[in-house]
């Protein structure tokens, strides 16, 4: 199985937490004006924005491909585009000449840029289109499936993020992929049609666990009727979800891109050479399930709390809510062993101290060694008028945060307290979810890690 190499092919401007139409517009614009493959506009979604279909190639074989169909899902996306930029490469050109000579793919590129550009999930309607395959009372979801009826693909290709929380199987890492032949009926029986997507699967599997060894997991396959991929299974289309995932140090996702591209060529000469019907599907049986939830953002282990006479030792985790109102919540408390982390550090020896407000009377200029020695004092967030607040500090700044920790850490108050050795000392602070050793001022996992 051959793997193209992936950075000559990344398509630039797209590394990106989230991509909107506009950040895609220009690069169709300049599809629509090649000549070895067709852009057709399929409709409107509910505000109006166009919908496009790519069509590459005149072969016998039907592959339907499509992205974004949950608006802020939008790694493969971005892979497609690099699939595109490999497919039209002067170096590729006989390589693109063979393959469609023997299938013909179809490309719907962000199936709901309404959703993309509110970084939600649904559509306009508050629709969740992949919920839709029955009712199809969105307009995105009869397109797709009016596509789906016209083309009658042989394989399909049902591409999706999933939540960094995702635990690849028993490993103490996230699912990076996640890969299903989603079931076509209750009793998840196997017929030819989703044999084909379990081998298609199982051909890549040697490659993609050499590539990032125990991050990969087999997304739950409970039938559910409403959904797309399990409609069209049941409509005896061969077809794969992948489901992209986390990887540490890589919060737009760049890893998961790559891997998804070289999957894309990767499928598409084992169709066209017809090579994956000599994979063996225990290869496919062989993937872990996802552990849902497996993953936290952080994980504190071993930290005391006192509460009255009481004393316990416990984990505690946090979410850093990276998108929405960004703040870091304690997620939750006690025995976490099960759990894996992003950032994991142990705090045995250490208790858990609510730290106080420092009230914003007066002016204050904060830089950084100004703001440790006020962690030092007990105080890790500022009340008042923030026009007094000239900060420079290169710490979390926390002013007015909403559900600041008590006196004990409780589920979903702010993730901001402090953590004090035996004599009372402060000799860790946690602002906004965020681990700093006092007094060097060291951030032991700072955003964007």
């Amino acid at each position: 199985m051959t793997i193209p190499d992936y950075h000559p092919y990344q398509q630039a401007h797209l590394n990106k937490p989230q991509l909107q139409f506009s950040d895609i517009a220009p690069l169709i614009e300049h599809y629509q004006a090649q000549p070895w493959l067709t852009v057709t506009e399929l409709g409107r979604s509910v505000e109006q924005q166009p919908i496009y279909q790519l069509q590459l190639g005149q072969g016998d074989k039907r592959v339907l491909a499509w992205s974004q169909m949950h608006g802020d899902e939008s790694t493969a996306t971005a892979a497609l585009f690099d699939l595109l930029n490999y497919l039209q490469a002067p170096e590729q050109a006989a390589w693109r000449e063979q393959l469609f000579a023997d299938i013909t793919l179809y490309i719907i590129l962000m199936l709901n840029p309404d959703g993309a550009a509110k970084r939600s999930r649904v559509n306009a309607q508050g629709i969740d289109i992949n919920r839709d395959a029955l009712a199809l009372q969105s307009p995105e979801g009869q397109l797709l499936m009016a596509a789906a009826k016209q083309i009658k693909p042989h394989f399909a290709f049902n591409l999706h993020d999933q939540n960094r929380f995702h635990a690849a199987g028993p490993y103490p890492n996230p699912a990076t992929i996640s890969l299903l032949a989603p079931a076509y009926n209750a009793e998840r029986e196997i017929n030819a049609s989703r044999r084909a997507a379990m081998q298609l699967i199982a051909h890549v599997q040697p490659w993609l666990e050499q590539q990032i060894p125990q991050h990969i997991g087999r997304y739950a396959d409970d039938w559910s009727a409403r959904s797309f991929g399990d409609t069209f299974a049941a409509m005896g289309i061969s077809t794969v979800l992948v489901e992209s995932g986390a990887y540490r140090g890589d919060d737009n996702r760049q890893v998961a891109r790559r891997l998804n591209f070289q999957l894309y060529v990767a499928w598409l000469a084992a169709i066209a050479s017809d090579s994956y019907q000599q994979a063996d599907v225990a290869l496919y049986n062989a993937i872990p399930f996802n552990r849902s939830g497996g993953m936290k953002d952080v994980l504190l282990q071993g930290l005391t709390v006192s509460i009255g006479d009481t004393t316990a030792t416990v984990d505690l985790a946090i979410n850093l809510a990276l998108t929405g109102d960004r703040r870091a919540r304690i997620d939750e408390l006690g025995d976490l062993s099960l759990f894996s982390a992003f950032h994991q550090f142990s705090v045995q020896g250490l208790a858990f101290k609510a730290g106080q407000a420092y009230p914003l009377n007066t002016a204050l200029s904060l830089d950084t060694e100004a703001h440790l020695d006020l962690l030092q004092q007990g105080y890790t967030h500022f009340s008042g008028d923030k026009a007094l607040l000239q900060a420079s500090s290169r710490l979390p700044v926390l002013l007015n945060p909403l559900r600041p920790t008590q006196g004990s850490p409780q589920l979903w108050q702010g993730a901001t307290f402090l953590l004090v050795n035996t004599q009372g000392e402060v000799v860790q602070a946690v602002l906004n979810g965020q681990l700093i050793s006092v007094p060097s001022g060291v951030i032991h996992n700072p955003l964007g890690t």
